[in-house]
């Protein structure tokens, strides 16, 4: 788990545009420690205590950490009075997928993903010690069931075999399984791919000048090309080969 949350360098970003605070999350959820720096509950509430914005919205990108910190920020922003809205800006794992559940608006950019799956630890000691937490795994899958229902409408059946099986979604899947409302893609500038009409009436003028020249050459001086068909050639500029 380590590995996987290391994997994406560690952001925490705020800043507020007008009508909308922005909220950058990047790397681990959890408490900082000795060989990791991560996003806690602490630092999201002390970020958005004393915004006046109207709208939150958090770019989130996170392979997930700790499952308690997760589930505070979660709740944090259901409680919060404000439009909140979580954009998935390449992946929402683990921890950062309960983050997700929490805004008003789940929005997975292109090619981002989301994975959710059951609760993990390290455990050592005596039988009764691996049954406590056996006992203390099946509550957190248990609490995370309940978290992904009431975002997505699904029974609690489905939710069950989808983190059991580890389940990594697409944009599109998640969106056609309840965990997030749109896909949305990065706007492009209303420009024209490919050739602009300048350069293309450029290339009708080159080829009709070379027909004109062919066609004087081949044809015999009694059978010139009538003026009046010139203009055929700009008509058929859609079938330049």
């Amino acid at each position: 788990m380590t590995k996987k949350i290391q994997a994406i360098p560690y952001k925490f970003l705020n800043q507020t545009n007008g009508e909308e605070h922005e909220m950058i999350i990047s790397g681990a959820i959890g408490k900082s420690g000795w060989f990791y720096t991560a996003t806690s509950a602490e630092d999201v509430r002390n970020a958005l205590a004393e915004i006046t914005a109207p709208t939150v919205r958090i770019k989130l990108n996170s392979g997930g950490g700790d499952a308690d910190q997760g589930v505070e920020i979660y709740n944090y922003l259901k409680d919060l009075d404000k439009h909140i809205v979580v954009e998935v800006t390449s992946l929402a794992a683990s921890a950062a997928s309960i983050i997700a559940m929490g805004a008003d608006e789940v929005i997975m950019r292109t090619g981002s993903r989301m994975m959710i799956h059951e609760a993990a630890t390290f455990a050592y000691g005596t039988k009764q010690d691996i049954k406590k937490t056996l006992n203390a795994l099946e509550t957190y899958d248990e609490s995370i069931i309940s978290i992904y229902q009431q975002k997505t409408g699904n029974s609690r059946e489905e939710i069950a075999k989808l983190i059991e099986a580890e389940t990594w979604m697409t944009a599109e899947q998640a969106v056609k399984d309840g965990f997030a409302d749109k896909v949305e893609y990065e706007p492009k500038e209303d420009s024209k791919e490919g050739i602009t009409d300048e350069q293309l009436q450029e290339i009708i003028n080159t080829v009709t000048n070379n027909l004109k020249q062919n066609s004087n050459q081949n044809n015999e001086p009694h059978s010139p090309v009538p003026a009046e068909r010139e203009p055929v050639m700009t008509k058929r500029k859609g079938f330049i080969f």
